[in-house]
């Protein structure tokens, strides 16, 4: 346990180097444009990461940087945009509420640097020498790249002249995006008891969301970044056309997290 708390604080300091690496980016690029420049702040704290990630040998570096970076960005954006509405307000305090507990439910399940997550294992045994590169592109790349254009409906809600909304459609958004919150949360949270149990091995789970759905915490992301996009375009219909975001997400779910778990679970034995 000891060993994990002095990993954690490794960690904690390797985003503090990153985030520092970002703040100087935005400070000091000359790019006017802001989407962009955040584009290559994030970018720029991710290779910061990934240079952890190659030091330490672990891809699992990498992990929190899903949940952590969007909290930054959102509020950079919110106050670049001058919006003072209560509503944007709303909308960061549940960017905020997502992030820490998936950032917690990952603390929780790392061990430290000699546990790596077993889909970056697997990939390590298929691409053997060239995995680094690899896990540049895919693992560290991919994934900011779609996190990032899933928060770009946020932008351009922050930065529409359309006035703010006040009606249920408001309410409806911010309720469908808590409610995926709190199926992925507890998703995880049944799923972590599962793998400390000892069982995960030999007995499917079968409690909770796990019961009447496939993959509950994966539901709960997607149907996260879907409202994510829900609140944005109650903001300004016109902004319709960046679902391009949550649509990103969808398919990296349905096509590569979701078939990788599959082929996992079914090569596993069940009493």
């Amino acid at each position: 346990m000891k060993q994990k708390v002095k990993d954690l604080l490794h960690i904690l300091v390797i985003y503090l180097i990153a985030l520092f690496a970002a703040i100087l980016t935005l400070k000091y690029t000359p790019i006017a444009n802001i989407l962009w420049k955040t584009a290559l702040a994030d970018f720029i704290a991710m290779v910061i990461v990934f240079v952890f990630s190659l030091r330490h040998k672990n891809s699992s570096v990498y992990d929190p940087f899903w949940s952590a970076a969007p909290v930054f960005i959102v509020i950079y954006w919110l106050f670049n945009s001058g919006q003072t509405d209560f509503y944007y307000k709303i909308i960061w305090v549940v960017i905020l509420i997502w992030g820490t507990r998936l950032t917690w439910n990952w603390i929780l399940r790392w061990d430290g640097f000699e546990d790596e997550d077993w889909r970056y294992i697997k990939i390590k045994k298929k691409t053997g020498k060239y995995y680094w590169p690899v896990s540049f592109l895919a693992i560290h790349l991919l994934p900011t790249a779609l996190v990032f254009a899933g928060l770009v409906p946020l932008f351009y809600a922050f930065n529409s002249t359309e006035t703010s909304p006040t009606s249920w459609f408001t309410v409806s958004a911010v309720f469908i995006t808590m409610v995926a919150i709190y199926l992925e949360k507890t998703a995880d949270d049944t799923l972590r008891q599962h793998i400390k149990s000892g069982n995960s091995s030999t007995e499917l789970l079968q409690k909770g969301f796990w019961g009447v759905m496939k993959y509950p915490n994966y539901a709960g992301e997607v149907g996260f970044w879907w409202g994510i996009y829900a609140m944005s375009i109650v903001v300004d219909f016109s902004l319709w056309w960046t679902i391009f975001g949550p649509a990103s997400i969808t398919l990296l779910f349905v096509f590569v997290s979701i078939p990788m778990m599959k082929k996992r679970l079914a090569n596993k034995t069940y009493k």
